[in-house]
């Protein structure tokens, strides 16, 4: 019976899960585009002025990316990425907000009806009138999860391969440099044009940490649809969770004071860009708090799953021992 069950959510989910895994291979296909735009032309403009007036290219990114900047900035991973190197721009779209609105969407509204959908629909006094303890379909639902994230994943990695095929490799082009004076195009010239690196063999361990982030979301939605009996009101309080935990992270990054709640929230523990370039997987809570650097250290990846197993285990709980209110 838990086959069926299973057979029959993806059954529900097939459309959305479609649309969803191909905006995220349609946009990974694009980023590859926009990160071969902005590393073979914008940045050998930059890394130009920057190396005949004599100033320091982090002087400019600091310039660059001053006041407002500073918001975009910790969006998009920190002081750390290095937006002339390939991979580490391909590393940033794990972050950008295309990714986690979807991600976080797709999290919300699959989990969200799973107990209060039924509810209001009015279906689950159907579901339950069969022979399928209540403990089978928390367990259907997980299967779902186990089955559909790691194919939202699989849309992200095929869509930067897609990406990186149609572009072919990344070459500086220097024919944006045509209209400069000519004893700056001889400095570029003699120079000639590099073929700079793109290396994606850690992208599949950014992408566990995103299936980690989009399992604990899920699990913590489920949690709080397993208390409601309408499938709206479940939503608006996961999102308003989700967009909190959110907002503290990367408000965090800019007011220390804030920055010591971080570790609180799950995005502190997605950090795609250091597991993928550096194989960091471990968050520093310590330097968080406030403490001594490195003084507290968590596993990113594995927490994130063990808050997505207690929301299922908590959603367990609380759907075994609820009355389950008669539709109206």
């Amino acid at each position: 019976m838990t086959l069926t069950l299973v057979a029959k959510l993806l059954r529900d989910v097939r459309w959305p899960l479609l649309v969803v895994c191909l905006l995220l291979f349609l946009f990974s296909t694009l980023w590859v585009r926009v990160a071969w735009r902005v590393t073979t032309e914008v940045a050998p403009f930059f890394n130009l002025i920057a190396r005949n007036s004599s100033i320091d290219q982090a002087a400019i990114e600091k310039v660059v990316f001053n006041g407002p900047g500073k918001v975009s900035q910790a969006v998009l991973g920190g002081a750390d990425i290095r937006f002339e190197r390939p991979t580490d721009f391909l590393a940033v779209e794990m972050l950008h907000p295309v990714v986690i609105i979807l991600i976080t969407l797709w999290a919300v509204g699959r989990a969200g009806g799973a107990v209060s959908g039924e509810i209001d629909r009015g279906t689950m006094e159907l579901l339950m009138s069969q022979p399928v303890p209540r403990d089978r379909l928390i367990l259907a639902h997980l299967i779902v999860d186990i089955i559909v994230i790691p194919l939202l994943c699989v849309s992200i990695l095929a869509g930067v391969q897609l990406g990186l095929w149609l572009t072919g490799p990344f070459v500086e082009n220097h024919d944006v440099f045509n209209d400069l004076p000519a004893a700056v195009q001889s400095v570029v010239r003699a120079n000639g044009p590099k073929v700079l690196p793109v290396d994606t063999g850690g992208q599949w361990k950014a992408a566990v940490n995103l299936a980690g982030l989009a399992f604990a979301i899920s699990g913590l939605t489920l949690l709080v649809s397993a208390f409601g009996r309408s499938r709206w009101r479940a939503l608006g309080w996961a999102i308003l969770i989700v967009v909190g935990m959110f907002l503290v992270n990367v408000v965090g990054q800019l007011w220390e004071p804030v920055g010591r709640l971080r570790p609180l929230t799950l995005f502190f523990y997605y950090q795609p860009q250091n597991v993928w370039l550096k194989g960091e997987w471990m968050a520093d809570v310590g330097d968080a708090l406030g403490l001594a650097k490195g003084l507290v250290r968590l596993p990113m990846v594995p927490l994130l799953f063990a808050v997505g197993v207690a929301g299922y285990f908590g959603a367990l709980r609380v759907f075994t021992k609820r009355d389950l209110p008669a539709p109206l």
